[in-house]
């Protein structure tokens, strides 16, 4: 029997206890392939989606591979770890050092090219119902199969390669340990676990760091971003290797609490499993509130579409704008909104076009950006928008309209307003809040009047401004939400397409459908939820395999404390008391720090781009996690238990 035949035997004997290794190995496997061949499908290459949905798609695809890597690492050192006995054994009968490296590096490409195998025929039989329900959810034409060569060229290297990487890895972990403590194995002696004192207040101080952080206007301050998540990510690694030891600690000294029932067991212990288990409570954390945060803002980015399209009252909207180099060609726009007219007329739609120019010119009293408006064109504008009609406005007069849904400035009273541009100067006579669609694209809006608009665009021609020429259609109401299959749908992408035949370098024209990117924006949010749930659905197997995993590796030596126990007169109920109170600070304790991470970071992201309110999607988002989660916990609870009830005396 030759070197390689050793190695393959060695597996085949040991096929139970690297079953779980090859199977969580297969599917990570499968799940890339599956996805792949979603995201390489040509009919969605070239599908109409937006190029921020392709890339969100490409980065989930790294997300899912480096979790794979992690996941697939994390199981082979978790069973590396229950054959280390088996590892030493084999040095004091003789083998060397190279000769253990390649017995292990041979195993796992091994077990890694049977995964991959194994992964990709598996993946081809689940891509077909995925591309199905891809599809369904995103709202397309069904997603013929395919062959993938590409998605399974693309699986198979990289998945070598990681086998490969880790092949190399845990050589080096096994390398590092003597012959004594290969044969101690996992049931060598466990020194008291440290606090570090300062690394828990640098915990704490990261933690009071981002939350002062979030408090002050980022846009304002130019704070960075990163600088949150970085504080946040530190804190929340320290709090699992420090602050939980010192809070563990704490309920030891506390002798009324510690030495009552069976609390001294399960306090004890879990000190030692919360210290093994720290930096993997920290994934796991890190990874559910990424998965909720993402559920979390799909949600609201969808709530979000459809109230801006059931708060746009114009169906279709030309504008055209005057900047720098570019000019108002009249022409142009006169002949553009004929082939508007004409489309309409010849689907027998009736409509009401209205007209509106505005400047920006910026206001010295407004950090944000302000537009200037006739007050002809508002009270246009007044009817349709429910706006307060405005008296006659003299040269010097002007009214503000706040807009609620671009601003993040807290009302100012004021009495007068100064252009930054043109050093005009306006008395104001009125002032109120009003949540505007994104036809007006200021934060705050000045009414002035007709004469007064044509004196300032005078003394400053180099200002930018925009004329809109928008579509009032009585019969297509915005309280229904429209269809890629709806008339308004059809019409107006048929516009948008010639809109982009028609565009010349010469001017900036941009023709707008409210229903068209009401449908495309859904029909991305779609992909993206699939593609979210997806890979939730991943982490969450995931992070429930990591926590299995561990209570594996530790199973044996469980199993000898509990039967001591018992024979020192610990009954079967007192024993599920201490194991179920243990396994579930294991699953839900890093749940809830992930919880709380997700709303507090869905409400900073609220306030750096203008989101909707995300309290109810991201509790939809930790709801579906929690329910998860307790479906796993009872499953592993169950079994473990099983295990230990066999050696109670």
């Amino acid at each position: 029997m030759n070197f390689r035949q050793f190695a393959f035997n060695n597996v085949r004997r040991n096929a139970r206890a690297y079953s779980a290794y090859f199977l969580s190995s297969a599917f990570a496997v499968m799940i890339f392939f599956t996805y792949a061949v979603f995201i390489f499908h040509p009919n969605l290459v070239h599908n109409d989606i937006g190029a921020t949905t392709k890339q969100g798609m490409k980065a989930a695809e790294y997300v899912i591979f480096a979790f794979s890597f992690l996941f697939v690492l994390y199981s082979i050192s978790a069973f590396l770890k229950v054959r280390k006995k088996e590892f030493g054994i084999l040095s004091i009968l003789g083998s060397e050092g190279k000769q253990l490296n390649r017995l292990i590096f041979l195993e796992n490409m091994i077990i890694g090219s049977a995964s991959i195998l194994t992964g990709l025929a598996s993946g081809m039989i689940l891509s077909k119902l995925f591309l199905l329900i891809g599809a369904r959810v995103a709202e397309m034409k069904e997603l013929p199969f395919y062959l993938p060569w590409k998605a399974m060229a693309l699986t198979t290297i990289c998945f070598f390669v990681l086998f490969f990487v880790i092949s190399l890895v845990n050589l080096f972990l096994v390398r590092q340990n003597r012959v004594l403590e290969l044969l101690q194995g996992s049931s060598k002696p466990k020194p008291e676990p440290k606090v570090s004192i300062w690394l828990s207040l640098l915990s704490v101080a990261c933690f009071v760091g981002a939350g002062f952080l979030m408090k002050q206007n980022i846009m304002d301050k130019s704070m960075n971003f990163n600088l949150i998540l970085l504080l946040g990510t530190v804190a929340t690694y320290f709090f699992f290797t420090q602050i939980s030891m010192f809070i563990i600690r704490l309920l030891k000294k506390n002798r009324r609490f510690f030495w009552r029932g069976t609390n001294l067991l399960w306090v004890s212990d879990m000190a030692y499993k919360v210290k093994d288990n720290a930096r993997m409570f920290f994934m796991i954390t890190m990874v559910i509130a990424m998965s909720c945060s993402a559920i979390g803002m799909i949600l609201t980015l969808n709530a979000q579409n459809e109230q801006q399209f059931k708060s746009n009252k114009f169906a279709y909207k030309y504008n055209t704008r005057q900047m720098g180099k570019w000019k108002f060609d009249f022409k142009k726009i006169k002949k553009d909104t004929a082939k508007i007219d004409k489309e309409l007329k010849q689907a027998g739609i009736k409509y009401k076009k209205i007209r509106k120019s505005m400047l920006e010119p910026g206001a010295k009293e407004f950090k944000e950006n302000t537009g200037v408006m006739k007050e002809s064109d508002y009270n246009r504008l007044a009817d349709i928008y429910d706006l307060p009609k405005v008296p006659s406005l003299t040269s010097k007069e002007t009214m503000i309209m706040n807009n609620l849904s671009g601003t993040k400035e807290e009302s100012k009273k004021l009495q007068k307003l100064t252009m930054a541009k043109g050093k005009a100067e306006f008395t104001i006579t009125k002032q109120f809040e009003k949540t505007l669609d994104n036809s007006f694209a200021y934060s705050h809006i000045a009414v002035i009047s007709d004469i007064s608009y044509a004196k300032l665009k005078k003394v400053m021609p180099s200002a930018s401004e925009e004329i809109d020429i928008s579509y009032y259609i009585p019969e297509w109401l915005n309280d229904q939400l429209p269809d890629s299959n709806s008339v308004e749908t059809k019409i107006g992408k048929k516009l948008v397409n010639w809109s982009r035949e028609n565009a010349t370098q010469n001017s900036i024209d941009i023709f707008q459908s409210r229903a068209v990117d009401y449908v495309l924006l859904k029909q991305s949010m779609s992909i993206l939820s699939f593609i979210g749930i997806f890979i939730a659905a991943i982490f969450s197997l995931s992070s429930a395999s990591f926590l299995y995993f561990k209570l594996y590796t530790e199973l044996d030596q469980d199993r000898h404390l509990v039967h001591s126990l018992s024979r020192m007169g610990l009954s079967s109920k007192e024993m599920k008391r201490s194991a179920t109170i243990q396994i579930a600070a294991l699953f839900f304790i890093p749940l809830v720090v992930a919880g709380m991470e997700t709303l507090i970071g869905l409400f900073l992201l609220k306030e750096q781009f203008y989101l909707g309110e995300p309290l109810i999607p991201a509790l939809m988002g930790i709801g579906s996690f929690f329910t998860v989660q307790v479906v796993y916990f009872l499953i592993v609870r169950s079994r473990y238990l099983a295990q230990l009830n066999r050696v109670m005396v």
